[in-house]
């Protein structure tokens, strides 16, 4: 009887599904270590990803989606050097004007010097 019984109760316990699964509802394997997300954006500011995604990446979304990334990340990199220097990295607006004008004429003179050499 107690054999009987354990066959009844492989039977009614069996571990396998019973209903098939379909493909998309089963989570697949994510190569390396993305994440899979799901965003909601305007449709504008899609179209300029996807055309991003075209121009650099072979229409590959994501990498553009990753490009925007890295560029939070080098932000947030800036802000927290800002906030590491202190008093020192804090600038007016006049200055940091200044700072700009100060690039773009040392990088102007810098090629015409280069070209003439």
């Amino acid at each position: 009887m107690a054999r009987v019984s354990q066959r009844l109760m492989l039977f009614l316990c069996y571990p396998g599904g019973t209903v098939r699964k379909r493909k998309s509802v089963a989570r697949a394997e994510r190569a390396g270590v993305t994440e899979k997300i799901s965003v909601s954006v305007d449709r504008e500011d899609l179209a300029v990803l996807r055309r991003r995604a075209r121009k650099l990446y072979e229409g590959n979304l994501s990498a553009a989606v990753g490009e925007g990334v890295r560029h939070i990340r080098e932000q947030e990199g800036r802000e927290a050097l800002v906030r590491w220097l202190g008093a020192a990295g804090k600038v007016t607006d006049t200055q940091r004007e200044a700072l700009r004008a100060e690039w773009r004429g040392a990088s102007v003179r810098h090629r015409r010097a280069s070209r003439q050499g």
